[in-house]
């Protein structure tokens, strides 16, 4: 009762108390039950979703008002769709849609000398204005020439008045107004809010969001507000800088391996992007790593791995869309490098796209995900966004419900009987005689298959009452300023990006436990790089470019990605804690080598931070960290007890330094928390808990550089990163040390639960913390597939993230393989296929750190793998016999020897006992 009628969760705690028969376990339950309740968003099936999208389609029946041939000052409204709006006080139509408005003013209310005129305006009917358009005739009281009637607007070419080119003078134009009988269903097919005046690029009309559609108040439909980015909610104007939480990158969330944390960072970024008014993320971004110096890659969550890609994915989108807003998966589809990026085709055979490439799409899809990006690059020589095949993989293979958008400007063609539904931003694609060039425009889309286009408008109509966004969305640019200018962080925001910094923190190197520092060992440190206090770059900021949008710092990186607030250095949160501690600090905030020698010199331990960054559309230019750094680290190694490096990149970097110092750490661009999260680490408040997301190369030889070619052919398959057995690494794919050890049992193949769903095989373990210090373990399971696969070394299916275990405490680790761990993709049937014969499972914890290994069999298997069934079985059974009797032995042998054969069998008889 208490909790029914409790408004919030404090209210909750305060009549509680009041309560003294309900027990502390039966509070903290219901509790838990209301905030939960508080958060949970139901989203409806899409079928009901599709039936009202239908509904909704058969009454769009309302002709709207095309406005064209207007002037480069007024690009903004050409080509718009005006929706009717209801009438004037002297009974004229007037109409509008993005803040624009087209309607009849007579004779300026009465002054003789002003002609009676259709108005084309971004001020509403009855406001002061300026005039912007003018109808040109001549006009009085009692008679309209040219001008048309009031209650209908001048359709057909007229002569129309209005500023151009760079001066203020009016001019003459022809423009063109007609009506447009399907215009309600145009409207949700391509976007508004740029403009691209006067030959500048393309510029975001002030609080519009990234993408907009217009709403149609008739029907119901809002606006859709869609916001950069996959990390958080973009800063645009610096007004905005400060008012969001910048959030650790998604390569970073990629290393915490850690589904739960970036289940409740979606929540987060849910939560804050629907307080700014967005009813939409443009993301996440979950392309599968292949080129090492992609500039975008800091963007892209599933690292180098499919499968850890697919399993983030899967909490990012529910967790964002558990807030009531939809995700947009991107980008469609191999979109690797930025070098040539709208141009260059990306040739991808089958086998490749659905083992590497398409998973952690797949798993988006099967999350129930709103919509998907298509990409800038060409795919087999055909761009993205109109490749019919890769369309109909999403649509119909993978069984996407949700709508297909363009990336900005990555539209080419009218290709809406392809699978593309959105044409995005809307404004000019910067093709064509001026430069200015819309696909989904009213013509383009009136010459379309009309089922085409109806499925399109369904798709996107099916998202609006998905999410009930008619219910939920609180804005319609341009009346959005006081949600952009609205603080929606938090102090729990705050703390969650500080603890998945700290997650994601990788170390990497640890010799004679250099770290963590502790004040009863360690009395005097020195911080030590130019990087440690740098600062965040704001691309709208005074002095800081004022423009460079690809710019990044060492805390977002450039782009539509890049976050700009207030960060906490490395110097900031580590000097801010040792002083805590009492351990004294030195400093050189620089990368002048004397003066870092002169720090370190009388030091315990000498912390150098040293970083890269990294921005969207443009690759980086090699694998190194900024400035000298080689030499600043030879020197401070000479002089100082102990040496540190503390690495902030956006992806791989090479350490030609590493076999020369102590420690070395990892994070892969954290934010705003980015100081506290390493003083958490390396002061050791947190144990390290991150994983690699990606394989740190020995040498940029062992990567797959951009290519500036026009066609770049995935020539090497899925044999990217670790499974590539030429790459040498520097530190291999999932390493990761902390500040204990961990001990693996043996691990046994038993049955699947009855209500597994889909288990082929169910594998147990359990790990057991043997160090001194509690730490979470991360255990990955590599499949090792039988020949006819073609795999070219053993892939990641699996991995199990423990919680925090205490010193000697273990945890049971349980791997469920399903029927599409074991299969391949086979050509000749474009289709999985289930490999049949001797698998062998390596679990350890890294690619390269196996701890176990053992084979089993999927259907049938060679003579040499069923006679060692026989054997494996029979022993077992002796065993069991020999313990509990012949019921026991009767239960292993009934074992289909070849089948289900465990070759590494050393648990004791007991144990063969117990998993029988």
């Amino acid at each position: 009762a208490v909790l029914s009628e409790a408004s919030s969760c404090a209210d909750f705690v305060a009549r509680s108390p009041s309560l003294p028969a309900m027990s502390r376990a039966a509070r903290a339950c219901a509790l838990s039950a209301l905030v939960a309740g508080a958060a949970a968003f139901e989203p409806l099936p899409w079928d009901e979703a599709y039936k009202k999208a239908e509904a909704t389609l058969a009454r769009m029946t309302v002709p709207l008002i095309e406005v064209s041939g207007l002037c480069q000052k007024q690009i903004f409204a050409d080509g718009l769709l005006f929706q009717p709006q209801g009438h004037l006080e002297d009974g004229s139509p007037y109409y509008g849609v993005g803040g624009m408005y087209l309607y009849f003013e007579p004779s300026s209310y009465g002054k003789q000398e002003t002609k009676s005129r259709w108005i084309l305006s971004e001020t509403e009917p009855h406001k002061a204005r300026s005039s912007d358009f003018e109808c040109a005739g001549t006009c009085n009281k009692t008679a309209s020439v040219e001008c048309g009637s009031k209650d209908t607007p001048p359709l057909g070419k007229h002569t129309w008045l209005m500023q151009c080119g760079h001066t203020d003078k009016l001019s003459e134009q022809s423009v063109t107004l007609r009506e447009v009988p399907q215009g309600e269903k145009y409207t949700l097919l391509r976007g508004l809010g740029w403009e691209h005046p006067l030959g500048d690029w393309f510029n975001l009309r002030k609080w519009w969001y990234i993408g907009n559609t217009p709403a149609i108040p008739r029907l119901d439909i809002p606006s859709l507000n869609m916001q950069d980015a996959a990390g958080g909610f973009r800063t645009m104007w610096t007004e905005t800088v400060g008012s969001v939480t910048v959030f650790p990158s998604l390569l970073a969330m990629a290393a915490t391996w850690n589904d739960k944390t970036v289940f409740a960072f979606g929540q987060a970024l849910g939560k804050e992007f629907s307080a700014k008014g967005a009813n939409a993320i443009l993301g996440p971004s979950v392309n599968v790593h292949r080129v090492a110096r992609n500039g975008r890659n800091f963007e892209y969550m599933s690292g180098d791995d499919p499968m850890l890609g697919a399993a983030l994915a899967t909490a990012y989108v529910k967790g964002v869309q558990s807030q009531g807003i939809f995700a947009v998966v991107k980008h469609w589809v191999f979109n690797s490098q930025e070098t040539h990026r709208g141009a260059e085709s990306s040739d991808v055979d089958d086998k490749t796209s659905w083992e590497l490439y398409y998973p952690p799409f797949q798993a988006a899809v099967d999350a129930g995900v709103g919509a998907a990006m298509c990409s800038y690059n060409k795919v087999s020589g055909e761009y993205s966004c109109a490749n019919k095949k890769t369309l109909d993989d999403l649509h119909n293979r993978m069984g996407f419900k949700g709508f297909v958008q363009s990336d900005w400007w990555a539209t080419h063609s009218n290709s809406i009987e392809n699978g593309l539904d959105q044409e995005m931003p809307g404004t000019g694609s910067g093709e064509g005689p001026d430069g200015h060039r819309e696909y989904f425009d009213a013509d383009e889309l009136e010459d379309s298959a009309p089922a085409a286009v109806d499925l399109a408008a369904k798709r996107i109509l099916a998202v609006i009452y998905r999410y009930n966004l008619a219910e939920t969305t609180k804005c319609a640019p341009p009346n959005c300023k006081e949600y952009f200018l609205k603080d929606v962080g938090s102090p729990d925001h705050a703390q969650l990006a500080r603890r998945a910094a700290a997650e994601s923190i990788v170390l990497l190197k640890n010799d004679n436990k250099a770290l963590p520092l502790c004040a009863n060992s360690v009395q005097h440190i020195a911080i030590i790089g130019a990087a440690a206090d740098a600062p965040s770059y704001d691309p709208d900021g005074q002095g800081q470019g004022q423009g460079d949008w690809a710019q990044g710092d060492y805390y977002s990186g450039g782009g539509s990605g890049h976050l700009a607030g207030k960060v906490v250095t490395p110097f900031d949160g580590l000097g801010t804690k040792a002083g805590a501690l009492g351990i004294k600090v030195s400093s050189s905030l620089t990368d002048d080598v004397d003066a870092a020698v002169k720090a370190a010199r009388h030091v315990d331990v000498a912390i150098v931070v040293v970083a890269t960054t990294s921005g969207e559309s443009r690759d980086r230019k090699n694998l190194n960290v900024d400035g000298d750094v080689d030499a600043l680290i030879e020197a401070v190694r000479k002089v100082a007890m102990k040496i540190v490096v503390l690495v902030e990149a956006p992806g791989p970097v090479v350490m030609p330094w590493r076999k020369e110092v102590d420690g070395v750490a990892i994070m892969f661009l954290g934010g705003q928390e980015t100081g506290n999260a390493w003083a958490d680490v390396i002061f050791g408040d947190q144990a390290p808990a991150g994983r690699l997301p990606i394989m740190l190369p020995e040498t940029e030889a062992d990567t797959i550089p951009p290519d500036s070619a026009d066609d770049v052919p995935y020539s090497e398959g899925i044999a990217t990163s670790y499974r590539n057995p030429s790459f040498k690494a520097a530190f291999p794919f999932g390493h990761g040390l902390t500040y204990t050890t961990f001990q693996h049992k043996t691990p046994v193949e038993v049955s699947c639960y009855v209500d597994s769903k889909d288990c082929r095989y169910h594998i147990r373990s359990s790990v057991t913390n043997a160090g001194p210090v509690a730490a979470p373990a991360v255990v990955q399971l590599y499949l090792e597939f039988p020949p006819q696969a073609a795999q070219p070394a053993p892939l990641l299916k699996a991995f199990k993230r423990t919680r925090a275990m205490a010193p000697g405490v273990s945890e049971e680790i349980t791997f469920d393989l399903s029927t599409r761990d074991l299969s391949y993709w086979d050509v000749g049937q474009d289709d999985w296929v289930q490999a049949t014969g001797s698998f062998v499972a390596h679990i350890g914890e890294s690619s390269a750190d196996i701890r176990h290994s053992f084979k089993f069999c999927n259907g049938p298997c060679t003579q040499e793998g069923s006679n060692l069934g026989v054997v494996i079985g029979g022993l077992g059974a002796v065993a069991a016999l020999l313990v509990g009797g012949v019921a026991a032995a009767l239960k292993l042998l009934s074992k289909k020897p070849g089948y289900t054969s465990i070759e590494e069998v050393t648990q004791p008889a007991s144990a063969l006992l117990h998993d029988a």
